[in-house]
């Protein structure tokens, strides 16, 4: 918890005194100048007419060292059960902690609603909706074709217009998925297997929320009120490919509904893909998931991708027929080709 939550009330930039005292105190600490250099400036005539809170390169540093701590990188190599042309090298901020730091911000005070709903929690319990949302990024497309596989995070208590501005900062980031290359003879086999990695990536970095979607987890709201939260998955925003591959199902089917690709034109709504319905039927397939092509072969009379560890399969309330934000451009769209979810 932020020690100093209670002046953020009265000054939402406090260490410092002011937004433009903070904006110049932000370029100078990102700048290259050194102690002296900074020191210098802060001594010239024009800048000590500034109502500035700092007039040293060693008091400026101070307020610095005075703001809440960020959430910090972890990293490790993945190992996988089969070889892949290089190491797998994930980087990840702990998701808890990017949910503390929206959730006690200041700048949120007045746009979280934090209303008690009905729900299976504990009375007094405060509900913390995840929304998550990842996508394949192109960082380089003219100097090796770079491609990063963001996750970001954000809060479902904020509320919609604010979180949708990008100048509010609601996403965090919380993930670099790693992108692998599988020395597996079959390409079909290759992307079984780098979805199985996205769910194992996926259960490594997102197991905190787990944890506090079981058990709770004591946080600070802006107003320095401490309240028992749970973490439920609420929304998980992403393509009509990538939500086939979370949901654990193979192209052509509905990763929200029982339809496959020969039901698209019905003009009734099918069951709903529960997580349940999918469990069960991956507990049924008595194939070693080790053998890749045996297990994709065993997975076909239910049209599952064979991930065998869904990341969502121990995540309380978890399910993908609900978390799954429809996607305007593919579901709503009227020139949108067969590939749609009905």
């Amino acid at each position: 918890m932020d020690p100093y939550t209670v002046y953020h009330k009265d000054n939402l930039y406090y260490p410092f005194a002011s937004r433009q005292d903070w904006e110049l105190g932000s370029f100078l600490l990102c700048s290259s100048l050194s102690m002296a250099a900074l020191d210098e400036f802060l001594g010239l005539e024009l800048v000590k007419a500034l109502s500035l809170s700092f007039h040293m390169a060693k008091e400026l540093c101070g307020r610095a060292e005075l703001l809440p701590p960020v959430p910090k990188w972890q990293y490790r190599i993945v190992s996988t059960t089969h070889p892949t042309k290089q190491p797998l090298h994930f980087y990840w901020h702990d998701p808890l902690d990017c949910i503390k730091s929206l959730f006690s911000h200041p700048f949120f005070a007045n746009e979280i609603d934090v209303t008690p709903q009905r729900s299976r929690l504990p009375d007094g319990a405060t509900l913390l909706g995840i929304i998550l949302s990842s996508d394949k990024t192109n960082i380089t497309n003219m100097t090796g074709g770079r491609v990063a596989h963001l996750l970001l995070i954000s809060l479902a208590n904020i509320k919609m217009a604010t979180r949708n501005k990008a100048s509010s900062h609601a996403f965090l980031l919380t993930a670099l998925l790693p992108i692998a290359e599988f020395l597996h003879p079959v390409k079909r086999m290759q992307s079984v297997l780098e979805a199985r990695l996205v769910h194992q990536c996926l259960d490594i970095v997102l197991e905190p929320l787990k944890q506090a979607a079981r058990i709770g987890q004591m946080m600070s709201d802006p107003l320095e009120n401490l309240r028992y939260c749970f973490t439920p998955l609420a929304s998980y925003i992403v393509d009509t490919p990538e939500a086939c591959m979370l949901a654990c199902v193979r192209g052509k089917t509905s990763p929200v509904t029982m339809a496959m690709y020969e039901n698209f034109g019905d003009a009734f709504q099918h069951p709903p893909r529960t997580a349940k319905t999918t469990l069960e039927q991956l507990s049924s397939i008595v194939c070693d998931p080790l053998d890749v092509k045996g297990y994709f072969d065993a997975c076909a009379p239910f049209r599952l991708s064979s991930v065998a560890k869904p990341f969502w399969g121990d995540w309380p309330l978890a399910d993908p027929h609900v978390f799954f934000t429809p996607e305007a451009l593919h579901h709503w769209h009227p020139d949108s080709k067969p590939s749609a979810v009905c």
